[in-house]
């Protein structure tokens, strides 16, 4: 029977940060009142969303960062780690798998669906970033996101399935959780397949700095793509 990467936190460290993250939200909402967010998700200012996401924050980064201070667990056994090379092949990939990948992933589906539309969510977010919201939109999507997202599925989470199953089921069970979290149907196939992307670079680099970069390619060519005016006929 082949052996397994033990690490010092398990599946139950995972689970704990997402009911954490999900404990925060409600909080969150709790604390502004439900005068402030009444209505649909997509009736939200950006800047409300923005705080239920630094909320939601809170979990998912909270529980690697209590490893590190009371655990005395290293960034670097999260897979926190950098290599020059990694900004650009990092982007290069996340740049490659949001315009290549994707559409081809989507293709059949979109010839059976005449009205599929895979980018509405990032859509209303991006309309709803005006003037300075543009970089507080950048800062949540392109920055935080990517950061705090691999810490958790790459480092803590896809680890923490690795010291229980084989690496290639930790990949695919990691991805899956990281595409169902989103809460998004449309999109978990596109999830889904970066979740498989990320999580093989840190399985092939050991570290998670090369996903990062990726993450921030894959997020960014999203937001761009959006802000960009559309030409008129």
């Amino acid at each position: 029977m082949p052996t397994v990467d033990r690490r010092p936190w398990g599946l139950g460290h995972v689970f704990f940060g997402l009911l954490l993250a999900e404990a925060a939200v409600l909080a969150t909402i709790f604390a502004f009142g439900s005068g402030s967010l009444e209505g649909e998700f997509d009736d939200l200012s950006l800047e409300m969303i923005a705080v239920l996401q630094a909320a939601l924050w809170l979990g998912t980064l909270g529980v690697p960062v209590w490893l590190v201070w009371v655990r005395k667990v290293s960034w670097s056994e999260l897979g926190w780690g950098f290599r020059r090379r990694d900004t650009v092949s990092g982007l290069l990939i996340g740049i490659g798998t949001q315009v290549v990948a994707v559409p081809l992933l989507y293709l059949p589906l979109m010839l059976l669906v005449d009205d599929l539309d895979i980018a509405e969510p990032a859509r209303d977010l991006v309309d709803k970033a005006t003037g300075a919201g543009v970089a507080l939109l950048v800062l949540v999507v392109v920055v935080g996101a990517p950061v705090v997202e691999e810490v958790f599925y790459r480092g803590l989470t896809l680890r923490a399935l690795e010291g229980r199953m084989r690496p290639a089921f930790a990949l695919v069970a990691s991805s899956l959780l990281f595409a169902a979290i989103h809460f998004q149907v449309t999109q978990f196939p596109a999830l889904f397949l970066f979740g498989l992307v990320a999580g093989r670079l840190a399985q092939k680099d050991g570290r998670i700095g090369r996903a990062i970069w990726a993450h921030i390619g894959f997020n960014a060519t999203t937001v761009i793509l959006l802000l960009l005016p559309v030409p008129t006929i």
